[in-house]
C-alpha cells in the first residue's frame, strides 16, 4: 500500500525556502542532521547564495530537548561570530530556521573534515608534513576564536568539545571549525550525573577541567588539550593503516585511539565524579601530570616510524622529540602548565612543519625535497607582503572615510539652490579621492597576488 510523504522544504526568516539536492546523503551527528540544499529563488537578505550552490542545513533532532538546547546555544554564538571582522573561524551563517525558537542553520557548505581528509592524505610520502601544516591552521582558527571573545568581554570563550569531525574544510580548503553548542550543556550537580561515572563529551579529546566540572583559569586551555589529543589519535590512525589493521567503524571515536594520558584521567573521574568541581585540579592526584606516560612516548615514537623513508632512525627519533614536546605541552594535567593560547600551539605545528621539511630535504627521499627550504622562505615573504600591504589598505580606507566625511560637511555648508525638476543632484569629490581609489584598487590587486602566490607555496611545498 502506497503511502504519501510529505515534501521537504524548509522556509527560513529571510523569507527564503531550502530544498534538499536529489541523492544527496544525510549526515547524522549526535545532536543535529545536517543536509545538503539548495535556496530557491534569488539571494534574500543574508542568504546570500546564488541559486543551485550547495549549503548546508543544520536541524535537531526533533523530540530531544537537549539536542534543541544545543542548536539553541550554537545559534547564539554563531550568529555573535558573524559580526567579527575578517574571516571567521567557523562556517558562514546564511539564514535560520525556525520562529520564534531555532530550530535549523542555513550555514556555508563544507564537503568534508579534518579526519575524513587524513585518511586521503596519510599513504603520501609527505603526510606527516602536510598534517602538521592542517593542525598549525586548525590551531589558528581555535585561536581566531578565543580573541574574538577575549575583544569582546575581556574573557575567552573555549570551543569545549573539539574533535576530528567539527574540524571541517570548507569548499575553498580552508580549516573551520564547528559544533559550538555542545560545550555549553553541562549536567547540573543535583542531578544524576553529576555522581555517576558517565562520561559526557567525546572521552578521547575532553580535557579534565570539562570532565570534573573544575574551575576553569585558562579557557584555550581546554581546547590546546583537545588539540593535542586529536593529533596523537590521528597518528594512530595512519600507524593502524599502514601496518594493515582494522579500523573501527567509529574511527578515531573509538577507545583505541585513546591517549593512555586520557585513560589515566578517567580512572580518576571513575574514583570519584565530584571530587574537583568548582575547584582547581590537583595535578599531584594523577601519575606523570607535566610529561606524557611512557605508553604514550612509545606509541609517538612508533607513529613517527618510517615518515622520512628508510634508514633515517635518528633524524625520526628527533622529530619524534620535537612531537613529544609540543604534546607535553599541549596535555599537561596542570592547565597553567599547558599551551594557554592556541596560537602557541600553532608555532609548535609549524615548527614542526619546518622541521620535517628540513629533514625531508637532507634524507633526500622526495625528488622535489631539495626545493622546499626555498618554498618556505617564500611563503614566509608572500606572509610579510600580506601583512604589510593590508596595513596600507586599511590606512588608505581611513583616509578615504575623513575625505569623504570633509566632503559631505561641505556640501551641508553649501546654500541651498534650487534644482530643475528632473536633474539629476550631483556629488563633488575632492581631487584627493580618485587617486585613494586608483591606490586602493592597486593595492587589492597586489594582495591577491600575493595570497594566491601563498597559496601557491603551500600547495606545492605541503
Amino acid at each position: 500500500m502506497a503511502t504519501a510523504t510529505l515534501p521537504l522544504h524548509w522556509r527560513g526568516r529571510s523569507g527564503r525556502t531550502y530544498i534538499p539536492i536529489p541523492r544527496s546523503q544525510v549526515r547524522h551527528g549526535e545532536w543535529a542532521t545536517v543536509r545538503k540544499v539548495i535556496g530557491t529563488g534569488p539571494p534574500i537578505g543574508n542568504s546570500t547564495v546564488d541559486e543551485g550552490i550547495p549549503i548546508a542545513l543544520k536541524l535537531w533532532l526533533e523530540a530531544d530537548d537537549e539536542a534543541l538546547e544545543v542548536l539553541q546555544a550554537e545559534a547564539r554564538i554563531v550568529v555573535e561570530l558573524m559580526g567579527k571582522s575578517g574571516d571567521l573561524p567557523c562556517p558562514r551563517l546564511y539564514d535560520l530556521i525556525g520562529e520564534p525558537v531555532v530550530t535549523g542553520l542555513v550555514m556555508e557548505w563544507c564537503p568534508g573534515d579534518l579526519e575524513r581528509w587524513w585518511r586521503d592524505k596519510l599513504d603520501h610520502p609527505d603526510a606527516f608534513g602536510r598534517l602538521m601544516a592542517a593542525m598549525a591552521e586548525v590551531s589558528r582558527r581555535v585561536s581566531d576564536y578565543h580573541v574574538f571573545y577575549a575583544q569582546k568581554g575581556g574573557v575567552e570563550n573555549a570551543h569545549g568539545d573539539l574533535k576530528p569531525g567539527n574540524i571541517l574544510m570548507s569548499m575553498k580548503g580552508r580549516w573551520l571549525i564547528s559544533d559550538f553548542g555542545a560545550a555549553q550543556v553541562l549536567p547540573p550537580q543535583d542531578s544524576p550525573w553529576a555522581t555517576s561515572d558517565v562520561v559526557l563529551g567525546t572521552e578521547n579529546f575532553l580535557a579534565p577541567e570539562l570532565l570534573f566540572h573544575a574551575s576553569k583559569r585558562h579557557p584555550a586551555a581546554l581546547d590546546t588539550w583537545a588539540l593535542g589529543a586529536i593529533l596523537f589519535a590521528l597518528l594512530r590512525l595512519q600507524r593502524m593503516v599502514i601496518d594493515g589493521e582494522p579500523v573501527p567503524r567509529n574511527g578515531t571515536a573509538s577507545p583505541r585511539f585513546r591517549m593512555t594520558r586520557v585513560n589515566q584521567v578517567l580512572d580518576i573521574y571513575r574514583q570519584d565524579p565530584t571530587r574537583f568541581i568548582e575547584r582547581d585540579i590537583d595535578p599531584t592526584a594523577f601519575p606523570d601530570p607535566l610529561l606524557l606516560p611512557s605508553a604514550d612516548r612509545r606509541a609517538i615514537q612508533e607513529c613517527v616510524r618510517g615518515v622520512l623513508g628508510e634508514d633515517h632512525e635518528e633524524d625520526e627519533q628527533k622529530l619524534a622529540e620535537s612531537l613529544l614536546e609540543v604534546l607535553d605541552s599541549a596535555m599537561s594535567i596542570e592547565p597553567a602548565h599547558r599551551f594557554t593560547a592556541a596560537r602557541d600551539l600553532a608555532a609548535g605545528f609549524e615548527s614542526l612543519t619546518r622541521e620535517f621539511i628540513a629533514a625531508s630535504a637532507l634524507a633526500g627521499e622526495h625528488s622535489e625535497a631539495a626545493a622546499v627550504p626555498d618554498v618556505v622562505r617564500e611563503l614566509d615573504a608572500a606572509v610579510s607582503r600580506a601583512d604589510t600591504l593590508e596595513a596600507e589598505l586599511v590606512e588608505l580606507r581611513n583616509q578615504l572615510r575623513d575625505v569623504e566625511e570633509l566632503a559631505a560637511d561641505e556640501e551641508d555648508t553649501e546654500p541651498n539652490l534650487p534644482r530643475v525638476v528632473g536633474e539629476t543632484p550631483s556629488v563633488r569629490l575632492s581631487p584627493v579621492v580618485p587617486t585613494l581609489l586608483v591606490l586602493i584598487l592597486l593595492l587589492q590587486v597586489v594582495t591577491l597576488i600575493a595570497l594566491g602566490m601563498l597559496a601557491g607555496a603551500v600547495f606545492s611545498g605541503l
